[in-house]
């Protein structure tokens, strides 16, 4: 009687169904998330679907393919729960792909922000961060894109192509935000994104009906970070130095000059980088190595005979200097801001850990901006294309 009692209860306990689960049109769903500091008070912008418009059998035509809610409060949770006041549904984090931050909210300092939205058990780990540069994340969020009709979704695509192809951009995950945030022996870096054109346009429709959108959004540079705060950003070459030293680099491009206005096009292939720490008469070292290779893939110099043995030798002499020299202007750059956003500290921290323990509280603002970097830069170009030299005169 026992045993049937036992089994009689399982079934009715398999028969509750999902106590929790909520209908998707209870919901609203959020792709993008943008936070601003104005006025004293936090305006959080909420990038959500509009399902009419990207359901092929209920499509319209005449809605956006997303609508914007927003909120205002002295504390994020504050002005997330006035968003209540005009959404007609719960806000529903899930599927949250991009998550922008005012340049102003920034350099005020991102804790906070990282803080709430990790304790909110709904949302995952894996969306990506940036900085909205010398603009408004609500502004980023409303400009109407090409080809993809949802904002975030063409943003994330775009940000994790860029990553792959074009070493300026990293993509960065909140748990990657996180570690960098708790680590003493480094800083955090994200990738700015910019628009390029008027705010006002971009938000318009308008914007997506010309070949050209007179609109654009367009990553750029690196943010550097002390502890939590925004104080400075890399430029495009520093950006590349900074994305080579971290091992960050899958492949890029790199113009090497060959006459007046002319370059050859090196495509880099492969990219790693290793940094050793040592301590010398108790003052920190660096050794910073990194090992690339590449093919050539432009020639527009004629006199530039490239089955000559030689002629190789010194492409990659030339590339290597602006590969260096990159990778030099990124720690100079760096070391001005006080902003260890390579890991040196880290490290550190992992092979002299006796030394690391005496000078950690002042890595930052002491032993980095004066550490020296030595930098042993490989370069082999392995292929030259089918046509060797080009039979264009």
């Amino acid at each position: 009687m026992l045993y049937k009692f036992a089994i009689s209860m399982l079934c009715l306990i398999m028969l509750t169904g999902c106590w929790s689960r909520r209908e998707l049109n209870e919901l609203l769903i959020v792709l993008g998330m943008g936070i601003d500091w104005e006025d004293g008070h936090y305006l959080v912008s909420y990038q959500v679907v509009n399902p009419s418009e990207i359901s092929n059998q209920q499509k319209r035509g005449d809605r956006p393919p997303s609508t914007l809610f927003q909120g205002r409060g002295r504390t994020l949770f504050e002005a997330a729960r006035s968003v209540t006041t005009e959404a007609p549904r719960k806000v529903y984090l899930g599927h949250l792909q991009m998550y922008v931050i005012g340049e102003e909210a920034a350099r005020r300092g991102i804790n906070e922000l990282i803080d709430v939205t990790a304790r909110d058990n709904e949302t995952r780990m894996d969306f990506n961060i940036i900085i909205a540069k010398g603009n408004k994340a609500e502004d980023v969020l409303k400009v109407y894109t090409p080809l993809e009709k949802l904002p975030s979704y063409s943003m994330q695509q775009s940000l994790q192509t860029s990553e792959k192809n074009w070493a300026p951009t990293i993509a960065v995950t909140l748990d990657e935000v996180i570690n960098s945030l708790s680590s003493q022996g480094s800083e955090l870096a994200l990738t700015g994104i910019r628009i390029i054109g008027s705010p006002e346009v971009g938000a318009t429709k308008q914007n997506v009906e010309k070949f050209m959108p007179p609109s654009r959004l367009h990553y750029s540079g690196i943010a550097a970070f002390k502890e939590d705060k925004l104080i400075g950003w890399l430029n495009e070459r520093e950006s590349r130095g900074y994305t080579d030293i971290t091992n960050n680099l899958d492949s890029t491009t790199i113009a090497v000059p060959c006459g007046e206005q002319r370059y050859l096009g090196i495509e880099v292939t492969s990219s790693d980088s290793k940094i050793k720490t040592k301590v010398v008469g108790g003052n920190p070292e660096v050794e910073v190595s990194i090992r690339t290779e590449a093919n050539i893939v432009e020639r527009s110099c004629k006199d530039v005979d490239l089955s000559k043995p030689e002629t190789i030798e010194q492409i990659e002499a030339k590339t290597k200097q602006i590969i260096q020299s990159n990778v030099e202007d990124a720690v100079s750059r760096a070391k001005g801001m006080k902003s260890d956003v390579f890991g040196f500290g880290t490290q550190m921290e992992k092979e002299h850990p006796a030394f690391w323990n005496q000078v950690k509280d002042r890595w930052g603002d002491e032993y980095f901006p004066e550490i020296k970097v030595d930098y042993k830069i490989q370069l082999f170009i392995r292929n030259t294309g089918t046509a060797m030299n080009s039979t264009i005169r």
